[in-house]
């Protein structure tokens, strides 16, 4: 398997696996807790759902963050694979998605962390750190939508890997991320779902160019 073909699985498998773990078997199992609380009282009700429900919490954590490590590897991978016209906006788009990648890896420690206080009967600094590793996530819709629309720009210059209206979505999608970041809510949310479908249909194109 060569490096361009386990990039298109990662970008098929990891976005769906995801979307799966965090917008399906999350809310269905362990639920949505401490809708209409404060901050802290909605981040205390998380962690008695986690404690109540420890196999469930973990399994769904943990494949969920190493799908989202996954996809985001993927991309890394495929901005630093332009080797054209697009060279050098794509090595940058993969040092983003790099450094995007600490993100899911320290949020995941501090809310692992929090729980394991939380058990210990800490409740106080478990919701602290719990809400630290929150605010970790809180910025990486910025990058995530400025990796995109750098890697779209890059793909777009070199004509290459991706058709170029495929390419141009993900530029765009890139670009719509930023004002979006600020919006937590449906519209946020809904277009964030839509960079995760175009980068799984990205994938899917990048699969069928190997056959």
């Amino acid at each position: 398997m060569n490096t361009r073909v386990l990039t298109s699985w990662l970008m098929i498998i990891c976005p769906i696996g995801m979307m799966v773990m965090f917008a399906g078997l999350e809310p269905l199992i362990m639920g949505a807790a401490g809708e209409g609380l404060g901050p802290n009282e909605r981040v205390l009700a998380g962690l008695e759902t986690f404690n109540d429900k420890k196999v469930a919490g973990y399994f769904i954590s943990i494949f969920g963050l190493l799908f989202m490590v996954g996809m985001i590897s993927a991309l890394a991978l495929l901005g630093k694979s332009l080797k054209g016209a697009g060279a050098a906006i794509g090595t940058l788009s993969s040092l983003i998605f790099t450094a995007i990648l600490t993100i899911p890896v320290v949020g995941m420690g501090l809310s692992f962390s929090a729980n394991q206080i939380f058990a210990d009967g800490y409740k106080d600094v478990a919701v602290s750190l719990e809400l630290i590793s929150d605010s970790a996530f809180m910025g990486m819709p910025v990058f995530w939508g400025l990796g995109l629309a750098l890697l779209g720009l890059g793909m777009l210059l070199e004509k290459r890997p991706l058709p170029t209206v495929l390419s141009g979505l993900l530029c765009l999608i890139g670009i719509i991320m930023f004002p979006a970041a600020l919006i937590l809510d449906d519209i946020g949310f809904a277009v964030f779902a839509i960079s995760i479908v175009l980068v799984a249909s990205s994938g899917g194109v990048l699969l069928r160019q190997q056959d």
